[in-house]
C-alpha cells in the first residue's frame, strides 16, 4: 500500500500525496467505464428492451469521477480543514486500489492476447481499420485510396463479420432509423456480394491521410495485421507517462495503464483513437516547446477528425499561458503540418478526399452510441432530426470552452475531457470516443511538475506582459504546489 500512498505527509510530499488521491478517482472512472461494457441482459433478461440504455449511467458516472480527479483547488477555508484530517488513505480508497489490481490482471491478459494476435492472421474487428489497411495496400499499388476503396473488395480480402461494418440508411436499409440486426446485416452483405455492389455499407476511406500512411510499412512487407501498431501506440503513451512522472507516482502509472480495460479493449479492437490520443498528449505535455507541440497537434489533426475538437482548447491553452502572438504561430504551424500531410491527396482528387473526410457527418449513418442518443435507440425518447443533436453538440462545445477558459491555467489537462464531452450529444456517440480520456489526464497530471524539457526560446521571448511570469503557473492545493 505504501507504494501507492505516501506515508510521509510533510509539506514537500503533500503535492504528490494529492495526485495519488486523484489517481483513485481515475481508477474509479476505469471501473465505471468497464461496467458500461457489461451485457446486463444476460444477468437480468428483463433489461433487454433497454440494453442500449444500460451503459449511459455508468458513462455519466465516469465523467463525474474524472471531474473529481480534475477539479481545481478549493477555498482556503476547506484547505485548512483538510490539512487537519488524517493523511492515510480512507477505506474506500483502499478498496478501489484493491479492485484496480483485479482490473490490472484483466488488462494484462488483454495485452498478452493482443501481442499473440499481432502474430496471427489479420482479424480486423472494425471497418475503419480494415479500410485504412486496404487504403495502404491501394496506395502501394499506385491507386488513390479515396477513389478506389470498395467494401466488397474489403469483404473478400479480410472476411469481416457483418457487424464489423458500418451500414448506411440507403438501399435495403432505407427509411429506417433502428440499427440493423446481425441477421439483417449478414443477409444484405451476402446479397451485395452476389450483386457486385454494396450501397448499404460504408466504402469510403473516412479518415485523414495519416490514418493509413502509418500502416504502409506493414503492407509494404505484406503484413496485413496492423494490430501491433496500435498496441505500440498505447505502450508509447505508457513510456511517456513513466518518463514524465515523479518516481512516487510511477507505481500508479503502471497500475493504471494495465487496469485501463476500456482503453485496452479499444486498442485491441484496432481503433485509431489511441494513436491520435498519443499525439494530443504530447502536444499538451510539450506545450513549453513551440515547434514540437505544434507539430504533434498537426499530426493528430492529420490522423482523425476527433482531434479537430481539440483545436479551440489548444487555442485557449496557448492564449492563456503564452499570449496571442504565440497562439498565431502555433496554429499556423499545426495547420501547415496537417495540410502538408493531406495535400498530395487533395491535389490528386479534391472531391474524393473531401467526400471521404466528411463521410462521418455527410453519409446517412445510423444513430448509435452510449450518449444522449441511447435514449432514442432504446425508445425512451423518439428520434429527433440530426440537426437537433448537432445543435446540442454545439451548445455543449460552447459551455465546455467557457469552462476550460476559467480553469485552463490550473488544469490544462482538462481539455482531454472537455474536447470530447460534446460528442456525448452527437448522432453517433461511440464508446471509443470516451475511453481515451481518463488515462491521458493522469499522464498530464503526473508530469506537470516535471521540467525535463526547457521552455522553447521563442516562447519565452514573447513581448506580452504575461511572459514576464513563469510560463506554467503552478496551482496551490492544501497550501502547497501541485
Amino acid at each position: 500500500m505504501r507504494y501507492f500512498f505516501l506515508e510521509d505527509a510533510s509539506t514537500e510530499k503533500r503535492s504528490i500525496l494529492l495526485i495519488q488521491r486523484r489517481a483513485v478517482w481515475i481508477a474509479v472512472a476505469f471501473i465505471l467505464q468497464a461496467l458500461s461494457t457489461t451485457n446486463f441482459t444476460q444477468i437480468a433478461p428483463f433489461l433487454k428492451p433497454f440494453s442500449s440504455l444500460c451503459p449511459l449511467p455508468f458513462m455519466l458516472a465516469s465523467f463525474f469521477a474524472i471531474w473529481m480527479a480534475l477539479r481545481p483547488a478549493r477555498s482556503r477555508t476547506k484547505i485548512h480543514r483538510d490539512e487537519r484530517k488524517q493523511t492515510t488513505p480512507t477505506l474506500w480508497q483502499r478498496l478501489i486500489l484493491i479492485t484496480t489490481f483485479g482490473f490490472a490482471i484483466g488488462g494484462s491478459v488483454m495485452l498478452i492476447m493482443g501481442v499473440v494476435q499481432s502474430f496471427s492472421a489479420p482479424q480486423l474487428t472494425n471497418d475503419g481499420t480494415s479500410l485504412d489497411t486496404n487504403a495502404a495496400m491501394l496506395l502501394l499499388e499506385g491507386r488513390n485510396p479515396y477513389t478506389d476503396s470498395n467494401m466488397l473488395d474489403l469483404a473478400r480480402k479480410f472476411l469481416p463479420q457483418p457487424d464489423w461494418t458500418t451500414p448506411l440508411r440507403v438501399g435495403q436499409f432505407a427509411d429506417r432509423l433502428d440499427y440493423p440486426t446481425l441477421t439483417e446485416l449478414r443477409s444484405v452483405l451476402d446479397t451485395d456480394l452476389k450483386a457486385g455492389k454494396a450501397p448499404e455499407f460504408e466504402s469510403k476511406v473516412s479518415y485523414p491521410v495519416l490514418s493509413f500512411l502509418t500502416l504502409v510499412p506493414f503492407t509494404l512487407f505484406k503484413n496485413y495485421n496492423v494490430l501491433s501498431f496500435y498496441i505500440l501506440s498505447y505502450l508509447a503513451l505508457v513510456v511517456v507517462a513513466w518518463k514524465v512522472a515523479r518516481p512516487e507516482l510511477r507505481p500508479w502509472v503502471v497500475l493504471l495503464s494495465l487496469a485501463n480495460v476500456p482503453m485496452w479493449s479499444s486498442t485491441i479492437g484496432g481503433n485509431l483513437d489511441v494513436f491520435y490520443t498519443l499525439l494530443i498528449v504530447l502536444a499538451w505535455l510539450l506545450r513549453d516547446k513551440r515547434w514540437i507541440s505544434a507539430i504533434c497537434l498537426g499530426l493528430a489533426l492529420a490522423s482523425k477528425q476527433i482531434a479537430w475538437y481539440f483545436i479551440p482548447f489548444y487555442i485557449i491553452m496557448v492564449l492563456r499561458h503564452y499570449g496571442f502572438k504565440e497562439t498565431i504561430y502555433r496554429l499556423t504551424m499545426a495547420a501547415g503540418v496537417g495540410l502538408a500531410v493531406n495535400l498530395p491527396f487533395i491535389l490528386w482528387n479534391p472531391h474524393a478526399w473531401l467526400a471521404g473526410i466528411m463521410a462521418p457527418v455527410a453519409d446517412p449513418m445510423f444513430p448509435l452510441g452510449i450518449g444522449f442518443i441511447s435514449l432514442s435507440t432504446s425508445h425512451v425518447l423518439p428520434y429527433f432530426r440530426p440537426e437537433v443533436y448537432t445543435a446540442l453538440e454545439g451548445v455543449a462545445m460552447v459551455l465546455t470552452l467557457i469552462w476550460y477558459w476559467r480553469i485552463c491555467k490550473k488544469r490544462p489537462e482538462a481539455a482531454m475531457l472537455f474536447a470530447v464531452l460534446p460528442l456525448f450529444f452527437a448522432w453517433r456517440s461511440l464508446p471509443s470516443y470516451f475511453y481515451c480520456v481518463a488515462y491521458p489526464i493522469f499522464v498530464l497530471m503526473s508530469g506537470r511538475r516535471t521540467r525535463r524539457w526547457l521552455p522553447a526560446r521563442s516562447s519565452a521571448q514573447s513581448s506580452t506582459p504575461a511572459q514576464n511570469v513563469p510560463l506554467l503557473p503552478i496551482p496551490v492545493e492544501m497550501g502547497v504546489p501541485v
